[in-house]
């Protein structure tokens, strides 16, 4: 990483990753802000990114098994899904003005959908940080999510995920 130093303020690039769906069609991007990662950031646990989501893109449902989230829409309009269980979900319509921060507990799937007509600019902390060393993402279909398999697979995932 290159970081640079003028008259004791320190600034490092920002990581922008263009995001895909599982058909390999852009869907937005991502910028990394901080991350406790970095070797920049300093007094910081976890990592701070803003995604863009493109108009209509609907984010299918993932379930982390090691990170707590934190999201916030701070351009366009979303709709956060969270499910705590196979019949139990709560949906948070955020943007536009209208600021809140969800939090997006481990263990919970959730997906999101861009409703608005502009790209969408979401504000995220994690913690911990992401590392590709760690496998903690279990992606569901949206056609499976309210399933018996599904919430067996997701349990399953738990489960082996904290054995290790």
């Amino acid at each position: 990483m290159k970081k640079s130093t003028r008259n004791n303020v320190k600034t490092k690039p920002c990581k922008k990753i263009s995001t895909f769906d599982a058909q390999k069609k852009q869907k937005g991007w991502l910028l990394e802000v901080v991350s406790d990662q970095d070797k920049f950031t300093k007094h910081l646990r976890g990592q701070v990114y803003m995604t863009v989501i493109n108009p209509g893109v609907f984010l299918d449902y993932h379930m982390h098994a090691g990170a707590d989230y934190f999201v916030t829409c701070i351009r366009g309009k979303v709709r956060e899904i969270i499910y705590k269980s196979r019949r139990e979900k709560a949906e948070v319509v955020m943007g536009d003005g209208d600021f809140k921060t969800v939090f997006l507990p481990k263990y919970h799937p959730h997906a999101i959908q861009n409703i608005g007509k502009e790209p969408a600019y979401i504000l995220v902390y994690r913690h911990p940080a992401w590392s590709p060393k760690i496998k903690e993402q279990f992606d569901i279909p949206r056609s499976k999510i309210t399933t018996v398999a599904a919430w067996s697979e997701i349990r399953s995932f738990i489960r082996k995920f904290n054995e290790k």
